[in-house]
């Protein structure tokens, strides 16, 4: 039986054991799903390193939790940030993934509403491996536009990356 993650949309398997993340919110059968997308990436250190910046910042922003969470808030500014370094600058993921502590600085106001997600994870989980980088890809695009509201953020924030 699936059931529909509150943050992102998408559909997964129920997980029973409960668990998810300790400040980005979902579903746990959501939270299971990126896991096994986690799996994916980590045993093959070639797919690591050409996917796993954009896979933890799409499931980022896709999964903002609660805005009272001082980590929940960073979390989403700083992967939206990364990302758009990374799909609107043209920035190496090393380079994305260096900046995240600087962008990590300072206080940050409650995620704007996101507009939408097309795609999530459960879409990279479901295209066999040979795709799986393509689809990373294409979801994080998903997640990107679908904070159409935080761009102009996103964009000031990347700027500030050293």
């Amino acid at each position: 039986m699936n059931e529909i993650c509150f943050s992102c949309g998408g559909a997964f398997a129920a997980s029973p054991d409960g668990t998810t993340h300790a400040y980005m919110a979902s579903s746990p059968g959501c939270w299971a799903a990126y896991t096994a997308v986690l799996a994916r990436e980590y045993q093959d250190p070639a797919l690591f390193d050409r996917c796993h910046r954009l896979t933890v910042d799409a499931y980022a922003v896709q999964h903002p939790g609660n805005a009272d969470e001082r980590r929940a808030r960073q979390s989403f500014w700083i992967h939206g940030a990364s990302l758009w370094m990374v799909l609107r600058l043209g920035r190496a993921h090393a380079e994305a993934t260096a900046a995240l502590k600087t962008l990590a600085q300072g206080e940050f106001p409650a995620p704007l509403p996101p507009v939408g997600f097309a795609l999530q994870h459960a879409h990279v989980l479901a295209a066999p491996e040979a795709e799986h980088e393509r689809q990373v890809r294409a979801w994080a695009e998903a997640a990107l536009a679908g904070c159409a509201p935080a761009h102009a953020e996103f964009a000031a924030l990347a700027g500030k990356a050293k």
